[in-house]
């Protein structure tokens, strides 16, 4: 037995139908990329003794993301709202519909993909190709 697209649909009530989640993983400069979208990004690591960083994933914690966005400003501008509800969205399918296996981390790519809110992303196809990935990785 498997989990199939309808049943995706049935259970999360995403869209199944419109364009393809189809962008690129790259992650280069993403911290830049995440201030101008959301107006901050987490520190870079420290350099150790030996001259290395830690290798961290190109995302933020959620103990991050709870500590910075956890409550809007009352007297907030559509922006900051939109900022807002941004990262509020990028948080939940973060912690549900597409799951790292550490729990710890809203991975970059997610952020990326709510840049333009009106897209008509087939989220549930993506879920669903998520899945099945993170099936096989196990």
């Amino acid at each position: 037995m498997t989990v199939t697209l309808q049943d995706v649909s049935m259970i999360t009530a995403l869209p199944i139908e419109g364009k393809p989640l189809c962008m690129s993983t790259d992650s280069e400069g993403w911290r830049h990329q995440m201030e101008a979208l959301i107006g901050m990004s987490p520190q870079e690591p420290e350099v150790e003794d030996g001259g290395k960083k830690d290798r961290v994933p190109a995302g933020a914690t959620f103990t991050w993301i709870a500590a910075n966005f956890a409550h809007c400003p009352e007297d907030a501008d559509d922006e900051v709202i939109q900022r807002y509800a941004r990262v509020y969205m990028w948080y939940v399918i973060s912690r549900t519909i597409f799951a790292d296996g550490t729990g710890k981390n809203a991975p970059w790519m997610w952020l990326k993909a709510l840049t333009v809110l009106d897209n008509k992303f087939s989220w549930g196809s993506a879920a669903l190709a998520y899945l099945y990935r993170q099936v096989i990785n196990c």
